[in-house]
């Protein structure tokens, strides 16, 4: 165990030393360099910020903008430490509205690289220049320069190796930098931004285009169709921006933005609210797309919670939460809200040696009814004649019996002595008798475990039978997602989705595996993109899990709860429940089976104690 070596008298940090401390709270990667700037040319009143990139701003971050500028006793003060002109006092803390006011961020940055700042002012004959090397000032002068600034960072990280380490890969970290301009790009109507790397413009929103066609330039024209204009007004919030539809959703929060006073923020309160308000129009597992720019007094928000200002808090979160809840859900409310298309496989419903499982049309009247002289009632088909009696099926009354489910990860005995033709109940449940206890199976819950063992099998084996498109499949992708989806294209090989780039950031999907449904891959491929920038490792067994669950539930020919199946059929699914092994649960980790045992039974009748 490591000793606490080193403990001394108390003694104030060396400046070089706070400095770099600061910068590991303030610059935790490129894109926190990013950040600072683009929010230094805001406050400055920039209407074109532009910023430049070298091996993902590892070598070379560079941001300029047309904004006021500064003298050059301004530029000295701007890179020494809690030096700002946003603040005077504590009072003023209450009432921020620009990005920054910490004055951390200059010489943070400074710090840890070779930093270099030239601005001038309009009223200024000259520009100045100022040049850092880790913190330490090499170099004060005048040169030729338009107005703005322009701030160079080269080198981040040069003397600080160790935290070099712990950045991730070339797409990561240029994803994330393009990140962080696109959400600027959202809030700040009215400002132009371009982003380049290596010299290749990736991204170029000119200043007069509005949200529709910011939206439109990032993540394409397909993506626009499904979203609509939200506005209200909701104290203490006012609320304007864009909404997605129910038709349009992700498989993460990852399309979710949100702007108070202009400001990019995370706020928990916010984002449930918005959520709350999609409740009951989308599938589990799916999220709501928003760009929500919100507007409320300074006072009635706290952003002085992160040292990177990356969080809000409300001094009522209730409160905030129910607004934006309230206008969304009245703004869905006026439109009428597609079906969200769940992914459907191709492949056949049950692979077994007994012939195929034929799912018959679901009767609304599939159980039997009591008449009020208490006779029973047959269920009627669709055909409106009454439905025969199936066989071994037969009607009493039994006392209630109090059994337990089976929990999904007990230990069980191999089932090995099922009779056939079980007796369905409810056309829900199937009763098969094994030994003194008595298996009561859920059929859906079953199948869904049938067909995703099979799916699993045949996309585990590596050998897709691939079916090329007959019209290809195009995929408009934002700016940040190009080089993931560049470097990425074997992961989707394996997944059985050939893409092909097609020019710019646009792509086509060519040839998909058999089991896959056409209208779902393209969802498929986004969430893939979606998990790959937030920088995780991508577990290609992990995923290929959720995307078989996301195939099994929407699979054309899967068993329902209410489908009353005949007696071959109800052997079919009991076949396959033979071939199974514990644990018995659905791909979602439900219970496939619950079990009475005879003594349970014997204890309900009173003939044992």
């Amino acid at each position: 165990m490591p000793t606490r070596g080193g403990i001394g008298p108390v003694r104030i940090l060396p400046e070089g030393v706070v400095n770099k401390i600061a910068a590991g709270e303030v610059v935790e990667r490129p894109a926190s360099v990013v950040k600072e700037l683009v929010e230094n040319a805001l406050d400055a009143r920039a209407t074109r910020v532009g910023v430049r990139l070298v091996a993902a701003g590892r070598r070379t971050i560079e941001v300029i903008d047309n904004g006021h500028g500064m003298a050059e006793h301004d530029a000295l003060l701007a890179i020494e430490r809690h030096a700002t002109s946003k603040i005077r006092r504590a009072e003023d803390l209450d009432n921020i509205v620009t990005m920054g006011f910490r004055g951390e961020a200059l010489p943070s940055i400074a710090a840890v690289s070779r930093f270099e700042l030239v601005t001038r002012r309009a009223v200024d004959q000259s520009a100045t220049r100022i040049r850092i090397e880790g913190g330490v000032l090499r170099d004060v002068s005048q040169t030729g320069g338009p107005v703005g600034t322009r701030v160079s960072v080269n080198r981040l990280y040069f003397n600080t190796p160790v935290r070099a380490k712990f950045l991730k890969g070339i797409t990561t970290e240029l994803s994330h930098c393009i990140d962080i301009v696109q959400r600027h790009a959202l809030a700040e109507v009215g400002v132009g931004f371009q982003i380049s790397h290596n010299d290749k413009v990736l991204l170029d929103i000119p200043e007069n285009a509005d949200l529709r066609e910011r939206v439109a330039l990032i993540w394409g024209l397909n993506f626009l169709k499904d979203l609509i204009d939200i506005e209200g007004p909701g104290a203490p919030l006012k609320l304007g921006g864009l909404i997605g539809t129910p038709a349009l959703t992700r498989s993460q929060r990852s399309h979710q933005f949100f702007f108070m006073n202009r400001r990019p923020v995370f706020n928990r309160a916010l984002q449930y609210g918005l959520e709350d308000a999609y409740r009951g129009l989308l599938t589990i597992g799916r999220h709501p797309v928003a760009m929500l720019l919100l507007e409320a007094s300074p006072r009635l928000v706290d952003i002085n919670v992160h040292p990177t200002k990356r969080e809000l808090k409300f001094r009522d979160e209730r409160v905030a939460r129910d607004a934006v809840r309230e206008i969304v859900r009245a703004r869905l409310a006026a439109i009428e809200a597609p079906r969200d298309v769940r992914f459907a496989p191709r492949g056949p419903s049950l692979q077994s040696p007994q012939p195929t499982l034929q799912v018959p049309a679901r009767r609304r009247e599939s159980t039997g009814a009591l008449d009020r002289s208490g006779q029973g009632v047959a269920a009627k088909s669709e055909s409106g004649t009454a439905a025969p009696h199936e066989e071994g099926v037969q009607t009493e009354f039994v006392a209630p019996v109090q059994f337990a489910p089976v929990e999904p990860d007990a230990v069980y005995q191999p089932v090995e002595r099922l009779e056939d033709a079980p007796m369905q109940v409810f056309d829900t449940y199937l009763l098969a008798p094994d030994g003194e206890r008595l298996l009561i199976i859920d059929q859906h819950a079953l199948h869904e475990r049938l067909t995703y063992d099979d799916l699993r099998a045949e996309l585990g084996d590596n050998e897709y039978e691939s079916q090329q498109l007959a019209v290809p499949m195009l995929l408009d992708l934002p700016p940040s997602h190009v080089k993931l989806l560049e470097a990425n294209l074997h992961l989707f090989a394996k997944l059985g989705i050939e893409i092909e780039p097609f020019g710019g950031t646009t792509f086509q999907v060519t040839a998909i595996c058999h089991l896959y449904d056409e209208g779902k891959v393209a969802d498929a491929a986004y969430r893939i993109l979606d998990e790959l920038a937030q920088g995780d490792l991508f577990n290609h067994e992990d995923f290929l899990a959720d995307f078989l669950r996301l195939a099994v539930e929407a699979c054309r020919g899967s068993v329902k709860a209410g489908d009353r199946l005949s007696p071959q059929e109800r052997r079919n699914l009991l076949d396959g429940f033979r071939r199974l092994r514990p644990p018995y649960t659905c791909p979602h980790g439900r219970p496939i089976i619950t079990e009475l045992t005879q003594m349970q039974m014997e204890k309900s009748f009173r003939r044992r104690q």
